[in-house]
């Protein structure tokens, strides 16, 4: 699969600033990945076309020879998506899906950040209330304490590596039809530390690093939803040989509380009441967060009705202003009725001018009754 025009393919104008031809890249990238479309042959196919232009377009040398010679096949870069990933185009598509950059080499001297870390913490409703500090476990790569992160045995310093020179990378020359092609990688031998250590300790390896079990006590902001992550920055893994800690990202998971269901900064809840209670209107207690409150309930509620506490909810992220308590009525019907309860109620039920009731079985009588009349 060739391309034509690599302008046409990313639909911007031969005119076009390197920052803008970037940008339609990663709109069209977003749009047809093969995992934005799973079993998508077509989107496939789009994704490689458009790999292929900005491998192109991406590229200053790329962009001058095609403009140059006006076609894909006469600059040499008709190739499929292998040239894509080897022109370097791989890191504009990582920062295309997850707003970053591609992953940095080691840095001369050994020198490596710690690895970001992530743990999980579970809290109580009642807790999002005021926050809460909960202890965290995980495990991480903490600095050796037999070499004190050195990584020799005897308290030597390590050598440069002589593979690559203390560069971290070694250097490959390709020959192609436009001439020699350089390409970097780690070096095989100090992968890409650029040092080597002739006496590794005993207990990490060489590493500089051991796993330990650690446990820290993270403070939850009040407001929090379930889900949610915190950062906490530095207490991931530790850097080796100078290197920066990497950080720990706390998932933060709200137990379920039957009491109540949880819409953002509301609360909502049901109370039961009787047929009467609902009629002629009470004052009764509620069960809230974390005291009973007060709940008028008006003449005439009906059932599914619901009532609304102010500020009984819970507050916004880091603490404010709290959100609402929402209750809805059940009504309840008694299941057995005594005779003296059942004769109230038809009592009741005539004074109201409505039909009277006769309990279960009677009703043969209404057919009856509609048979004689006619």
């Amino acid at each position: 699969m060739s391309v034509q025009d690599p302008y046409a393919t990313l639909g911007v104008a031969r005119s076009a600033s390197p920052d803008e031809i970037k940008s339609a890249y990663r709109k069209l990238a977003r749009q047809y990945h093969p995992d934005v479309n799973p079993n998508n042959p077509e989107a496939e196919e789009k994704f490689k076309e458009i790999s292929q232009a900005y491998a192109i377009l991406g590229d200053p040398e790329k962009k001058a020879r095609f403009d140059q010679f006006g076609s894909v096949e006469d600059t040499g870069f008709g190739g499929g998506q292998g040239d894509f990933f080897q022109g370097g185009g791989f890191g504009d598509l990582f920062e295309a899906f997850f707003g970053g950059q591609q992953a940095q080499p080691r840095a001369r001297g050994g020198a490596r950040d710690g690895d970001d870390l992530r743990a999980e913490a579970v809290i109580e409703l009642v807790d999002v209330l005021e926050g809460k500090e909960v202890p965290v476990k995980f495990r991480k790569a903490a600095r050796c304490e037999t070499c004190s992160g050195s990584g020799t045995s005897d308290g030597s310093k390590p050598t440069t590596c002589s593979e690559c020179q203390g560069r971290g990378s070694v250097t490959a020359v390709r020959q192609t039809m436009i001439g020699s092609i350089r390409t970097s990688t780690p070096c095989p031998k100090c992968r890409g530390e650029g040092i080597t250590i002739e006496n590794p300790c005993s207990t990490c390896r060489g590493e500089g690093v051991t796993p330990v079990q650690e446990e820290l006590f993270v403070t939850i902001p009040p407001g929090i939803d379930g889900g949610q992550t915190l950062r906490v920055q530095g207490k991931g893994s530790d850097g080796i040989r100078g290197g920066s800690n990497g950080d720990l990202y706390v998932v933060v998971h709200v137990a379920e509380d039957k009491r109540f269901i949880r819409e953002g900064r509301n609360l909502g809840t049901e109370v039961e009441i009787t047929y009467a209670q609902a009629a002629i209107g009470d004052v009764i207690a509620v069960e809230g967060l974390t005291e009973n409150l007060e709940l008028n309930i008006e003449p005439g509620t009906q059932p599914g009705d619901t009532f609304r506490i102010k500020n009984q909810g819970l507050p916004r992220i880091g603490g404010g202003t709290r959100g609402d308590l929402f209750v809805e009525a059940k009504i309840v019907v008694p299941k057995k009725t005594s005779q003296a309860e059942a004769n109230l109620l038809k009592e009741y039920s005539e004074l109201r001018g409505e039909p009277v009731p006769q309990g279960p079985g009677k009703s043969a009588n209404i057919f009856e009754k509609i048979f004689k009349r006619k």
